[in-house]
């Protein structure tokens, strides 16, 4: 094979490769991506494999502040209110149901007390006043969410004996009793999932899942809120969300009642353009690396073929000083005495002429051919013009001068002992066809 062929055929698979790395590297990536999401979600779900949430101290042992606040009472129905006959079972059932709720919640107390659980009653932002908070930390398919808990409120029963309420606990020893219980006790909706110092290590756990294309971010909107009785059943009028009650405890003596806040959502979100700088870096370094195997495949056969090149048009003047120059045969294992001498004395004559004397130059490549045995006609000179003058080149479109001088040139190369003066001969001749 023509190492011209050779060249045009490593373009053509350089172009091709390329074209196929651009097409593996698409899949490459996308393959990539949807493992690492799928690694980053394994990730968190393992961290909560087998329970639902973690439950950790936010900080406790603080001071509590407090204020005396009106105990929620029922607002039945006022009379105005027009029902039918459709609605007014429904509505009858609603309103015991509510009732029993307020009921249930505060009908048996006689003084409620509002803990300062709002940043504004405190003196600094730090020095909080509510005396402790809890911290859960929940997750979901998307990513995960902190709810902060929190006593809002602490309500006394009516004491039947004599002292009356003298004795009843302090609002602050209400609230460190509901602390212990809502963090000790087996009968705590937290119990179980409570374990102190969890949020730090889970938290360090989660953003170690981070990696090269997915990470966890807070969300500047929470994906979801919550539903629930907003605290003392005031309802916010301007839309906002609120804090919402969250259950309580309760003995003898007193009812804590505890609040949470919205979730804080965490979302597992893409680093902006990651995907596209490790395509783009792939696309680079294949590149460069394709380009650098195609060049040391194409250089050498380049250089080799231009060297071959010179060759081939190389002057009789200078192909004969170059193939009889006397050192081509006192190489190594090569020295041959007689030759050195034949071409010792011919190469002394190539260096009286000149390269215009045709004469002598015909008859010193006669000589150069018998005496040395050198080959003077370059074998893919020959082949290329073989093609050209082969008669079938021309038969189609049908040219009966061209067919018989390409046959008659063709003959001349075919035949055995071509001699370079024929060569050359049917060289010039072809350039009729």
């Amino acid at each position: 094979m023509k190492r011209t062929t050779i060249i045009t055929i490593a373009f053509f698979a350089y172009f091709a490769a390329l074209i196929g790395m651009y097409l593996s590297v698409e899949k490459y990536i996308e393959s990539k991506d949807n493992r690492l999401r799928k690694e980053m979600h394994d990730k968190i779900n393992e961290l909560f494999q087998g329970r639902q949430q973690y439950v950790d101290v936010a900080y406790s042992g603080y001071k509590v502040g407090y204020e005396k606040v009106p105990i929620p009472t029922y607002q039945k129905p006022t009379k105005d209110i027009k029902l039918n006959v459709d609605t007014t079972d429904l509505w009858g059932s609603m309103s015991k149901r509510i009732s029993n709720y307020y009921e249930d919640n505060y009908g048996k107390l006689t003084n409620m007390y509002r803990t300062h659980y709002l940043e504004s009653d405190w003196d600094s932002v730090f020095d909080y006043e509510d005396g402790w908070n809890l911290v859960i930390l929940e997750h979901d398919d998307e990513g995960v969410y902190k709810t902060i808990v929190f006593p809002y409120a602490v309500g006394y029963f009516k004491q039947d004996y004599y002292f009356g309420d003298f004795y009843l606990p302090s609002v602050a020893s209400a609230v460190n009793g509901a602390f212990e219980f809502y963090t000790t006790n087996n009968k705590s909706p937290y119990y179980g999932s409570f374990e102190k110092g969890c949020f730090d290590r889970v938290w360090s756990q989660i953003y170690d899942a981070n990696n090269e294309y997915y990470y966890m971010a807070a969300d500047k909107t929470p994906r979801f809120n919550r539903m629930g009785r907003p605290l003392f059943e005031k309802y916010p009028t301007d839309g906002t969300y609120y804090y919402y009650q969250n259950g309580f405890m309760y003995n003898g003596f007193y009812k804590v009642f505890i609040a949470a806040t919205q979730p804080q959502t965490y979302t597992i979100m893409k680093w902006e353009s990651a995907d596209e700088q490790d395509k783009k870096d792939l696309w680079k370094n294949w590149a460069i690396g394709l380009t650098v195997l195609m060049l040391l495949v194409v250089i050498p056969l380049w250089v080799i073929e231009a060297k071959h090149q010179k060759v081939k048009d190389e002057p009789l003047y200078d192909k004969l000083k170059r193939l009889c120059n006397p050192a081509n045969f006192i190489k190594g294992d090569n020295y041959d005495k007689a030759k050195v001498d034949k071409a010792n004395a011919i190469y002394k004559r190539l260096m009286e002429i000149t390269a215009e004397d045709k004469e002598a130059l015909d008859e010193i490549q006669q000589q150069a051919v018998a005496d040395l045995g050198i080959g003077l006609i370059d074998s893919e000179k020959l082949a290329d013009l073989k093609e050209k003058v082969n008669p079938k080149n021309y038969l189609n479109p049908y040219d009966a001068e061209k067919v018989a001088l390409a046959n008659e040139l063709f003959a001349i190369l075919s035949q055995d002992g071509l001699t370079y003066n024929e060569f050359d001969n049917v060289e010039k001749k072809s350039k009729q066809l």
